[in-house]
Formats: C-alpha cells, sequence, structure tokens
C-alpha cells in the first residue's frame, strides 16, 4: 500500500514538473572496463553540444547512466573514471540511442595516479584502494591498508598476536564485536571463521587467537589483491551476518607479466610472485605465491611467524544465445606457522607454543548478464567449500610451591582426587577441522518507468560451519592449569551451524529536471537453521531494513564544474553468534570435602564433590546495530571534499554475561584422623562431616554489551599541481565510542576469611570496564610523482591532536546480594561497613574517575619508489622519520613518550 502511495505521488510531481517540457529522445547505456567488462559505479559522463551546452550525469551501481530529454544533433561525451584514461567520443541523435563506453585502466597517467584511498561517490560511505595505493604503501599484510582510512594511522607490524580489524573505533577495546561484527568477502564470496575453536583456556596465549572475533588479518595477503572497498556505512542487504562494517576485496583477475616482490623490514622478509596468462583469447588463468617470515622480536629467534599463500583462478567468459556469461573458479591454499619457544636453560624442560593453520578453498561463481532492454539483466551464482586443519600445541613445565589435589573424574558426583608432582611437564593439543560451505543466489531486474529506472535484487545465502576436529586433547593428570573449569571435549561431538539468508532490495534513479535522486532500499531476512527447539532463535527470522538516498543537485558555477552530492542512510545489522558462543565447553566445578595429605604417599586421600552443567545460554540472540549517517560531497576542477556524521547505537552485543550456582557439599572433619594408625587412605564411613553450601559465580556468553559511537570523518583533496608535480590528500576523523553493561551482572569476590571463601555474591548494574573513549587525528599526504625519471614519493604528516579516555562513574557497591542459600537481598549503606558484606563493594581513589588526555603527537612518514629500467621498482618507506610528542603530566605524574623510527625496503621485478 505504501510503495502504490509513493508511486502516485511520484507521477503527479514528475507530471508537474514536466507539463510544459520539451519532448526529445534518450542516450542510455553502462560504462565498463574495458578488460573485465566490469561495471564502473559511479563515473562521470559529460555531454556538450556543437553551441557548448553541457549534459552531466553519473552511472549507478551498475554502471548504468542515462540522459533524458535530449534534441537531435551531434554530442561529444567524455567519460572519466579514476584510475582510468578519460575517453571522449563523438556522436549523433536523431532516435532514442544506446551507446556503451569501455575505459581502459591507465595507472601512468599523471593526473590518475592515486596513493591514497578514495572516497567512494556511492550512496553510502566508503573507501576505496586500488593497486597503485597498495603498491605505494608496501604492506606486509592486509593489517597495513587499514591506515588509509579516515582516522587510520600506520602500525609497526606485529605478528605475534592476532590481526584483528577495528572500524570507526576510538582507542583500544576489548569487545570481540568490533572485529567479530566486520564482514570480509573475497571476489564475491564471505570468508566464515564461524566454526574457529582454537583457544587454550587459562594460558597467556590468548593475545593468538581470534576464537569469536573474526578474521585474522594476518592470514590475508595483499599482493593478489586489485582493489579493496571497505565500507564503514550502511551496506547492500546483499551483504549480512555484520554489524561493523564490510571488506570488499578483488583480485586479479585479467592478463599481467610475471610479478616478482621482495621485502625486508625490520622483523621480516616477504616474498611473492604472480602471473596471469590469456589462454584462447578470452580466458585468463592467475597464479600467484607468497611467503612471509616474521619474528615478532628481532632479538629474539624463539618466537616467528610464517605464511604461505598460493592461489589459482581461472576467468572466463563468452557470448550466450541467453547472454553473455561470466565464469570463474579458484582454488587457494594458505598456511600459517605461530612458534614460541621458550629458554630450556631456565625451565624444567624446554617450554613451547606452536599453532599451525591450513587453509584449502575451492570456488566458483557463474554470471549471466543480459541485454540492457532485457527485464532480468543479471543473475549471478556463487558456491564455495573450504577446509582448516588447525592445531595448538603447547607444553609447559609446571612447578608447585605446595600440595595440589586435582579432580580425576568427568562425571558429576562424590569421587577421589590426586595429588600433583611438584614438578612436572604438561602437553596439551588442539585439533580443530573447522569446515565450510557456502551458496548464494542472486538476480537483478531492470526497467524504466517514467523519468525513474528501477533496479531490483533478490538473492537468498546459505552458510554451513561444522568442526571436525578432535577438539582438546591432554592428559587431565597433568593439567597446564591446576584450577580448572573444563575437561577434553571433541569438537566433533559439537552440532553443524547453518545461516540462511533471503533479501531484496530496490536501486532506484530518479531525474528531476537536472536533479537526480537515487535511492536504495531493501531488506535482509537472517536465521540459524537446524538449532535446537531449546533456543530462542529456532525457528526464528531477524529482519535487517536498510535505506540509502542521495541526491545530485545540477552542477553550479559558471562553468558548471561544481558537483555536490547529499547523501545519507538508515540501517539495521545483525551479527549471529559463533559455535563457541552457541556451544560453549560444559562447566565444571570442584569441591574439596577432604584434603587429608600425609607425608606417606599411600596415606593421602582428597575426595570432591563435581558439579557439571550445560552452561549453554539458549536465551542467546543475534547482536544487532543500528547506525544511520549524512554525507556531503563537493568536487570542483580535480578538488574533492567529503564529509560524514555517524552514530552507531548496539545495545546487546556479545559479551560474557554472568550468573550463580548453589552447591552443596560435605566438610569432613580430619581432626580425628589418627595417623599412626593408618594402613592406607582414611575412610570416609569413619569421619564425621557438616553439610555446607557454597554460592559460585559463572560466566556463559549472552548479549549484554551497550555499544555507541559517533564520529565525523572527512577526506579532502587537490588535484595533482603541475608545477609541484604534487597531490595533497587530507583525511582525518572525530571518533566517540561509549561501551557500558546492559545487563546486570553477579560477581564474587576473591576474598578468603579464615580460610574461606566469601560467602556472598554481589549483584551490580554497572562495569569496572565502562568507559568513554574519545580520538582526534589528521593525516596530511603530499605526493610526488615525478614522471620523467620515474619516481615517486610521498610525505605522510600524521597528527593525533587527542586521545581521552574516562570510566563511567558508578557507585562501586551492588544492588543486591545472594547468601550462599540461595536468598536475594537489597544491599543498604549499612551492609557497606560489614565484615563480609564490604568486601563486595569497589573503593574508588580520588581520581579514579578523572578524564585522562593524551596531548598533541605528530609522526612524519616517507614512502618512496624509483623506476629502474623497463623491469624493476625499487622502494623503500620509514615511518616515524620525524616525531613530536611532547612530554604531558598525568596528575603529579610526568609522562615521557618515545618513538623510534620503523623502515623497510623492497624491489619489484616485471619479466
Amino acid at each position: 500500500m505504501f510503495r502504490k502511495v509513493l508511486y502516485i505521488i511520484t507521477i503527479l510531481f514528475i507530471n508537474h514538473l514536466s507539463a510544459s517540457a520539451q519532448h526529445g529522445y534518450t542516450l542510455t547505456g553502462t560504462i565498463q572496463d574495458a578488460q573485465t567488462k566490469e561495471p564502473l559505479s559511479f563515473a562521470t559522463i559529460q555531454l556538450q553540444t556543437s553551441d557548448r551546452t553541457w549534459y552531466g550525469a553519473l552511472s549507478d551501481q551498475n554502471g548504468r547512466y542515462s540522459f533524458a530529454k535530449l534534441a537531435a544533433g551531434t554530442y561529444t561525451a567524455t567519460v572519466s573514471y579514476l584510475g582510468y584514461d578519460k575517453l571522449t567520443k563523438t556522436f549523433s541523435i536523431s532516435k532514442n540511442t544506446i551507446l556503451s563506453f569501455q575505459l581502459t585502466s591507465s595507472t601512468m597517467a599523471l593526473n590518475e595516479v592515486v596513493i591514497t584511498a578514495s572516497e567512494s561517490k556511492g550512496l553510502t560511505s566508503a573507501s576505496k584502494i586500488d593497486r597503485r595505493a597498495m603498491e605505494h604503501l608496501q604492506p606486509t599484510s592486509f593489517t597495513d591498508l587499514l591506515e588509509l582510512l579516515p582516522g587510520g594511522k600506520s602500525v609497526d607490524p606485529n605478528m605475534g598476536s592476532a590481526n584483528l580489524i577495528k572500524i570507526r573505533e576510538a582507542g583500544s577495546t576489548s569487545e570481540t564485536i568490533a572485529s567479530l561484527g566486520v564482514g570480509f568477502v573475497v571476489d564475491g564470496m564471505t570468508v566464515n571463521t564461524d566454526a574457529n575453536l582454537q583457544y587454550l583456556q587459562g594460558t597467556n596465549q590468548g593475545d593468538k587467537e581470534s576464537v569469536s572475533k573474526g578474521v585474522d588479518m594476518r592470514t590475508l595477503s595483499t599482493d593478489n589483491i586489485e582493489s579493496v572497498e571497505i565500507i564503514r556505512g550502511i551496506p547492500s542487504v546483499e551483504y549480512g551476518n555484520l554489524t561493523g562494517g564490510l571488506v570488499n576485496i578483488k583480485r586479479k583477475s585479467s592478463a599481467s607479466p610475471l610479478t616478482a616482490r621482495f621485502k625486508a623490514d625490520q622483523v621480516g622478509k616477504l616474498f611473492s610472485a604472480g602471473k596471469g596468462w590469456a589462454i584462447s583469447g578470452t580466458n585468463v588463468l592467475n597464479l600467484d605465491l607468497s611467503y612471509l617470515d616474521s619474528k615478532v622480536d628481532p632479538r629474539d629467534s624463539r618466537e616467528n611467524y610464517k605464511r604461505i599463500t598460493a592461489s589459482a583462478r581461472l576467468n572466463t567468459n563468452y557470448k550466450a544465445k541467453i547472454g553473455h556469461i561470466d565464469w570463474r573458479i579458484n582454488a587457494d591454499y594458505t598456511g600459517s606457522f605461530d612458534n614460541v619457544k621458550r629458554d630450556k636453560d631456565i625451565t624444567v624442560k624446554e617450554d613451547s607454543y606452536k599453532s599451525s593453520y591450513d587453509k584449502m578453498t575451492l570456488g566458483g561463481e557463474w554470471v549471466l548478464k543480459r541485454p540492457e532492454h532485457s527485464f532480468l539483466r543479471q543473475l549471478r551464482a556463487n558456491a564455495s567449500v573450504s577446509q582448516e586443519f588447525s592445531q595448538i600445541k603447547e607444553r609447559k613445565s609446571v612447578s608447585l610451591d605446595r600440595p595440589t589435589g586435582i579432580p580425576n573424574s568427568t562425571a558429576q558426583g562424590e569421587a577421589d582426587g590426586l595429588y600433583l608432582p611438584y614438578n612436572y611437564v604438561a602437553d596439551m593439543l588442539i585439533d580443530g577441522k573447522p569446515f565450510y560451505a557456502s551458496a548464494k543466489v542472486i538476480s537483478d531486474f531492470a526497467f524504466k518507468w517514467l523519468k525513474s529506472s528501477h533496479t531490483l535484487k533478490a538473492g537468498a545465502e546459505w552458510n554451513l560451519s561444522k568442526n571436525f576436529g578432535d577438539g582438546q586433547v591432554y592428559d587431565i593428570t597433568r593439567p597446564l592449569q591446576t584450577a580448572s573449569t573444563t575437561r577434553p571435549r571433541s569438537y566433533n561431538e559439537i552440532p553443524a551451524r547453518q545461516d540462511l539468508s533471503i533479501y531484496a532490495e530496490e536501486q532506484m534513479k530518479l531525474s528531476l529536471g537536472k536533479h537526480e535522486i537515487y535511492l536504495s532500499a531493501g531488506i535482509r531476512a537472517n536465521s540459524l537453521i537446524g538449532l535446537s527447539g531449546r533456543f530462542a532463535m529456532q525457528g526464528k527470522f531477524y529482519f535487517d531494513p536498510r535505506f540509502n538516498l542521495k541526491w545530485s543537485l545540477p552542477a553550479l558555477g559558471k562553468n558548471e564544474d561544481w558537483l555536490i552530492d547529499i547523501s545519507g542512510g538508515i540501517g539495521w545489522l545483525s551479527r549471529m553468534p559463533t559455535t563457541a558462543q552457541l556451544y560453549p565447553d560444559a562447566l565444571y566445578v570442584d569441591v574439596v570435602q577432604l584434603n587429608y595429605y600425609h607425608n606417606n604417599p599411600d596415606f593421602r586421600r582428597i575426595n570432591l564433590m563435581t558439579y557439571k552443567w550445560d552452561n549453554t545460554n539458549y536465551d542467546l540472540k543475534p547482536a544487532r546495530n543500528r547506525k544511520w549517517e549524512a554525507r556531503l560531497n563537493v568536487t570542483h576542477n580535480g578538488y574533492g571534499f567529503a564529509v560524514t556524521y555517524f552514530q552507531e547505537r548496539m545495545d546487546n552485543a556479545f559479551r560474557d554475561i554472568s550468573y550463580y550456582q548453589t552447591l552443596a557439599y560435605k566438610k569432613y572433619d580430619s581432626s580425628s584422623i589418627n595417623s599412626s594408625e593408618l594402613t592406607g587412605p582414611p575412610a570416609l564411613e569413619e569421619l564425621t562431616y557438616a553439610e555446607d553450601t557454597m554460592i559460585n559465580a559463572y560466566r556463559t556468553a549472552g548479549n549484554g554489551t551497550r555499544v555507541h559511537k559517533e564520529g565525523i570523518e572527512f577526506t579532502f583533496h587537490t588535484p595533482r599541481i603541475k608545477q609541484l608535480q604534487t597531490r595533497f590528500t587530507v583525511t582525518g576523523a572525530w571518533l566517540k565510542s561509549t561501551y557500558s553493561n546492559s545487563v546486570l551482572l553477579y560477581r564474587e569476590s576473591s576474598v578468603v576469611i579464615n580460610g574461606e571463601q566469601l560467602r556472598y555474591v554481589g549483584l551490580y548494574d554497572w562495569d569496572s570496564n565502562s568507559r568513554a573513549q574519545e580520538t582526534f587525528n589528521t593525516n596530511l599526504t603530499a605526493d610526488t610523482y615525478l614522471q620523467r625519471i620515474g619516481m615517486s614519493f610521498s610525505l605522510t604528516a600524521q597528527c593525533t591532536w587527542y586521545t581521552s579516555g574516562q570510566p563511567l562513574w558508578n557507585s562501586g557497591m551492588p544492588i543486591s546480594y545472594v547468601d550462599k542459600g540461595g536468598n536475594v537481598h537489597q544491599f543498604t549503606e549499612a551492609d557497606a561497613t560489614d565484615a563480609q558484606l564490604q568486601h563486595l563493594v569497589t573503593k574508588h581513589g580520588e581520581n579514579y574517575f578523572d578524564r585522562v588526555t593524551v596531548p598533541f603527537e605528530m609522526t612524519v612518514n616517507l614512502k618512496a619508489t624509483k623506476r629502474i629500467g623497463k623491469y624493476m621498482d625499487l622502494s623503500l618507506y620509514v615511518n616515524r622519520i620525524l616525531t613530536i610528542a611532547p612530554d604531558y603530566h598525568r596528575g603529579t605524574q610526568l609522562v615521557r613518550r618515545v618513538m623510534n623510527p620503523y623502515f623497510g625496503m623492497e624491489a619489484n621485478l616485471r619479466f
């Protein structure tokens, strides 16, 4: 009904505008890449008549453009697109005409060399990074590309921990949704990591793991990437299972000479090679290989990270009776090895940590492109399967300073445990075999209605995640940690996880005189299928509506060379829980009932009551983010300025939320044992005991974090100034992120009174990690391209004007507490002075809630490339070649900031 009313209003409005308009002819067509035939979205096309009348338009997301009410006559069309040679063509119009343009990539054209990210001219805020920008940046992994985003900064390679993406984040955060909520798509296929279960509980290797944290960018090589689009705003409904943003990667798919790259920096070495072959005309085969060897600390040879990637991609296209068909098949391998060895001279045995990752992927995509007059314009289908083989092996020497008993049972109930030796070696194997399968089908329909053109997109996507690994394999009598709440578990027993999504979207272009309106409106329905009926999500669909609108004003100025776009959007985005969040380990709590330690091992006895329960949160729901933004984009004679204001609100992000259990057990009285009369361990039947209860707080995955973001992002660039051969680019962002808990949290105290754990658990409406963070930074880049001598270099001044953080205020007190009998009591002011209850109160220092601000700092980075002959480029970079970071005071403490340069160099060969 709403759609019909909207169409009626639109008809009346259009008819009113065009009542006295002259009738004319239409010019329509597409703008494509001449080699790959891919449509070029938002390319600029200008028409000039013999009397110097100008008309202008932009291609839509599918590369289509249109002009209406053109008089008969001769026209000259000029088509331009960033990174391509301008194309000029003269033609005549005497009827409705269809004319397509194919542009040739021109990375050597002086005015088109762009070594920074380009702000998208599309419907939502996005940054586009092409091959030339990546070559100038000299990246080690995908992580390095993030400095090109508004608000981004260069960072030194850190291959000793998982590299996780964060978009629109002010400062650092421990919230996993920051990286888990960013989707990665490679050549149209979603990168899935949801079945990853490679973690070691209770060890110091947590920074190496990426379970339920999204994609570890260390595994992504940049050497076979042609272009990257990082969508910060509201993506099309085609892309789902995300809350933060989208990284859309397109790899090389065209014929190219054999290239080789050698890079060395302070911590690592990288080699890559690749080539594209044109086979029998329209077929192209791309092969590439890369190897990275990185030392986490160059002074320490015992810790390193190695990565191997290899890819083969076959692309073919041909004409058939039903249309133009593109077909792509790819086979990929990624392997990585993360090893740490500790000094054997200071340990009982040589400790080590070894992590290996092998992934093999086979995928394909089939695309049917129909003629422009067809209702069905495009049909696309892709599918992929991948298998991973991941292992974590840790060996650790354990030394104890007191008798320590552990359970020796995996079942609930009373059972004797055992005493650990004072020194032993523990071995742990985590064996994971995640398997992923996906399939997607998308159809595009197009039609014109009055003065508007429409594209209807409809599709469905299915993803399967299943881990066939042996899981946690270790000897429970020789644990890595003496206090453990888990037992060995096979991952193969965990059910498969299946996502199903269907979506529909309309993209409309409406011409109102010289005004052009672009509208994208769609909805995506997401569901996890195959869940147990106990889950609240079972059988439910979660709907994500998304809207983007762009208004292109008529060209302004004497020469009509001022182009202004105003756009905005609002959308809802959902992220489904991962396998680890849906199916956590069963939880074990072992309560000591008798601990009798005798000098004679034959007379010792430790008895425990073991509780085991399913730690699954059946009320778990998808994390859901609402974001909106408004943008202004202005261009004039090669100058460009774009500014975006955004807000994001998420009230149910994933976190570990807490509950409590009351656990009954026996306290045996060991004082009556006569050690001189023992002939074996003391018999429980001969001992008196008292019934007692303890209260235990535990954690499970849930929806309990509130994330609020807002910020302003901006970019500005000049044309290349001929006298200086230099182009200036300014990017920056003011970002504010606020994290708090949206659910009540149970927390127990670690205080021990009279040899017993505190008998109460507090319930809090605040969290100690709740805080507001804010930052403002700008990057000014001056890049110079001296074509005559084949040299380009850039200087970038990265200025962080300030960063600040402030804990959110809280009273430090719980709102209520639970005793070991399970009774809930209101917490009062008087309780804050009780001998036991006072330990539930967190006491803050006088300045704890003060805002802490780090003042201005600036670093200058240099990058340079020199072409030597026809076959070689030599490049170098120095980050922090100059640093300005004045000392400042934090309270009465003087803080000195010391930043050292980081440098590297590489050689690129072409044969």
